[in-house]
């Protein structure tokens, strides 16, 4: 392709033949190379002409290519007119459809235009659904807490519910911390709300590895970080630190051969047979006389002794003597007591009778528990919660109104007992043999 200049009217036009170029001063810069022109703009415009249509192509700041043909005119401005020609080296060249080119173009800009806005509509979507379900997640957690006390199988049902819906929320990474930090809300109360799904206990000593015998440890007494534990049909008891996990080893005198109850006090094991009590050095440390005993504790150096009709006596200077009132209700077939300076005790149905100085404290738990198998009760002087203990649940629920303020289920493991330590810490026995701390 070549070209001849048919007008110029003016003093900046240049060219350069060796370079195939010409231009307005540094404004306009037009390189030919075949039927291909570069056109690069710097405040000076240039125009095509072509099957009488005139359309700009120059651009500042930005270099324009494009194909020309045979009869196209350029003008540079107002000044100057190019035209272009044929030669014997590209007469055979391909036409360029100039109105297509700019038709393709007006289409991408539109179709960069609707993608933008589609994009932004997909992101108003997803927002209001994330906000829609954030909602109603909140109102679900928020009556779980309402209902946690008075009911707390609806409660956790809601909680479950909550927890089911998170993927809904999850899909907007653009909240990723705030879904992440319910996440965790919501767990953390599922863990004290009697979930199977989510627990919150762990284990920490395995009874089954303190002897090469395996032993089946049914009953367990707790003082501080020291856990008893006692096989009776053998007489074999361990006394395991907690938090170290050192054990030492004891033996029942096998002239006793009936355990009722095994007490730890004072840092002291008693074992108590039916009749008596004993120390671990089978030193008789007081002689209760033939009525059998439920539980036998120690308060102050005094014995409180439960019996099957719920009274509860109290051995001191070699006597026993009533410790209830005539007037006190009883819970009839107690299988649990615990004492705080007061004395709390719980039958298989849940019912709780809580006494000071022989007489009933009005105390009533803030829910029904009356479908469980309760085994025990729980507790220390310096915590003001209670704990409730049936073969799969732990309840906790404060000492003044009865609130219930936790339930920890182990349905999947199963519970031999359960006991209060230090800083309201509660150990379980588990069926399997492992001691779990509540979390």
């Amino acid at each position: 392709m070549g070209y001849k200049v048919t007008k110029n009217n003016s003093d900046n036009f240049w060219e350069d033949n060796k370079n195939n170029s010409f231009g307005l001063d540094n404004k306009l810069i037009i390189t030919l190379n075949k039927n291909v022109i570069t056109v690069e703009g710097h405040g000076a415009d240039a125009y095509i002409w072509r099957d009488n249509k005139k359309a700009k192509i120059s651009n500042d700041e930005k270099i324009v290519k494009g194909i020309v043909k045979n009869g196209d005119k350029l003008f540079l401005g107002d000044e100057v007119i190019v035209e272009f020609f044929l030669t014997k080296h590209n007469l055979n060249l391909p036409k360029i459809n100039w109105n297509l080119w700019i038709g393709v173009i007006i289409l991408l800009s539109l179709a960069v235009i609707i993608f933008t806005g589609w994009k932004r509509t997909v992101e108003i979507k997803t927002e209001n659904e994330y906000q829609k379900n954030l909602t109603i997640i909140k109102d679900k957690i928020s009556k779980s807490d309402e209902l946690k006390s008075i009911d707390p199988e609806t409660s956790l049902k809601l909680l479950s519910e909550a927890k089911n819906n998170l993927p809904l929320i999850k899909i907007n990474k653009k909240h990723i911390t705030e879904t992440n930090e319910i996440e965790k809300q919501i767990e953390e109360k599922m863990a004290i709300s009697g979930s199977t799904e989510v627990v919150g206990f762990s284990d920490i000593y395995n009874a089954k590895t303190a002897d090469a015998v395996d032993r089946n440890y049914d009953k367990m007494a707790v003082s501080g970080n020291l856990a008893v534990l006692t096989e009776i049909k053998t007489g074999k008891i361990i006394l395991v630190n907690l938090d170290s996990g050192k054990v030492d080893k004891f033996e029942v005198n096998k002239e006793i051969t009936n355990i009722i109850d095994v007490i730890f006090a004072n840092k002291n094991i008693f074992i108590y047979d039916g009749k008596d009590i004993w120390d671990i050095k089978n030193n008789k440390v007081a002689q209760i006389g033939d009525e059998v005993f439920t539980k036998v504790l120690n308060w102050n150096s005094s014995w409180y002794l439960l019996g099957q009709d719920g009274k509860i006596k109290k051995f001191n200077d070699n006597k026993i003597s009533n410790w209830t009132s005539d007037s006190a209700t009883l819970i009839n077939k107690p299988v649990g007591m615990a004492i705080d300076a007061t004395v709390w005790v719980v039958d298989g149905g849940g019912n709780v009778a809580n006494y000071e100085k022989g007489i009933n404290k009005k105390w009533a738990s803030s829910i029904n528990i009356a479908n469980e198998k309760i085994i025990g009760i729980t507790t220390t002087a310096d915590s003001n919660k209670v704990a409730i203990i049936s073969d799969k649940k732990v309840y906790i629920f404060e000492k003044n109104g009865g609130k219930l303020m936790a339930t920890h289920n182990f349905e999947k493991i199963g519970i031999i007992e359960a006991k209060m330590g230090n800083n309201e810490q509660i150990y379980v026995l588990g069926q399997d043999q492992k001691i779990y701390k509540v979390k």
